[in-house]
């Protein structure tokens, strides 16, 4: 029996800058998983191609626009998993244009999970991924701007970063009952060369099995130390899917942990929460679309 087929995409936690600019690259990326979904495709399919287009999208971080580290350089993680337990990801990889592509090359035709730095990047040219500069003249200027204001600061206060996160996800469910998640950031504005957030780690930025899928957003040191993605998934496996966010976004908000996530159960129930200012976002569900408005 075919099941009901959904995905939902985010474009980040934290402030929405240009929210028609996202809302248009959302709606783009969900339509164009769906439309796999609906032709009888995969949900890994699914949810690496909506990724894709949110990469291609400059205003989003992730892919072509991520935002620039400490030594104006772009370093990008990603990560996608399936519910059958299959997971690949790549940390801190430069000069790529679709690092979830890569990183579904890591799953699929190695015996890793997680390739990190030059070597991610050698991986990607053997793979026959072309070099490709993600910097953008906007995210250079907000770099410039940023590092004359910040110039000695290493992030011992987490406050003064809020509202510059930024990560985009989706996850999708397939007629067959397979969920996949994927996600894929350019990490947070000035940060350390070679800092790796939440995004590859398993369990912390995405995480698929059985039960469901989510990616989640925001600030990746705590998103790791909470495990939030696997632990909303393994609530689902014991209550509905929103039930289970919830309950995750209270702990992740007592431990002070900002972020948002999406996600999907195996009944193909949508999951999108978040306990910071705002979050972009948009799904398809059996042919409806619901997205963000500029009050959430």
């Amino acid at each position: 029996m075919r099941k009901q087929i959904a995905i939902i995409a985010h474009g980040g936690a934290g402030g929405i800058a240009h929210p028609q600019r996202r809302l248009n690259g959302l709606k783009k990326a969900v339509q164009a998983g769906y439309d796999i979904l609906r032709q009888g495709g995969s949900s890994l399919d699914a949810a690496e191609r909506s990724v894709i287009v949110l990469e291609d999208t400059s205003v989003f971080n992730a892919g072509t626009g991520s935002y620039l580290n400490l030594a104006g350089e772009v370093e990008m993680d990603a990560s996608i998993m399936t519910s059958d337990l299959k997971f690949g990801a790549v940390g801190a990889i430069r000069d790529v244009k679709n690092p979830v592509s890569i990183a579904r090359m890591v799953m699929e035709r190695t015996d890793h999970l997680l390739l990190c730095g030059e070597n991610a990047t050698r991986f990607a040219r053997l793979m026959g991924a072309k070099y490709h500069d993600p910097r953008t003249g906007e995210k250079v200027l907000i770099w410039r701007r940023k590092k004359r204001r910040r110039e000695s600061t290493h992030f011992t206060k987490f406050a003064d970063f809020i509202g510059h996160y930024g990560t985009v996800g989706a996850v999708a469910i397939d007629q067959n009952g397979m969920i996949s998640a994927a996600t894929s950031s350019g990490g947070i504005n000035l940060k350390l060369p070679g800092r790796v957030g939440d995004t590859p780690v398993i369990g912390a930025g995405t995480y698929a099995d059985r039960n469901g899928g989510v990616s989640a957003t925001g600030h990746g040191e705590e998103i790791m130390r909470q495990l939030l993605a696997y632990r909303v998934v393994a609530l689902m496996a014991r209550m509905r899917a929103m039930k289970a966010g919830r309950i995750a976004i209270a702990q992740a908000t007592r431990a002070d942990c900002q972020c948002g996530i999406i996600g999907i159960s195996k009944n193909a129930r949508i999951l999108c929460l978040h306990n910071t200012r705002s979050m972009s976002w948009c799904y398809i569900k059996n042919g409806t679309m619901r997205h963000f408005s500029r009050r959430d």
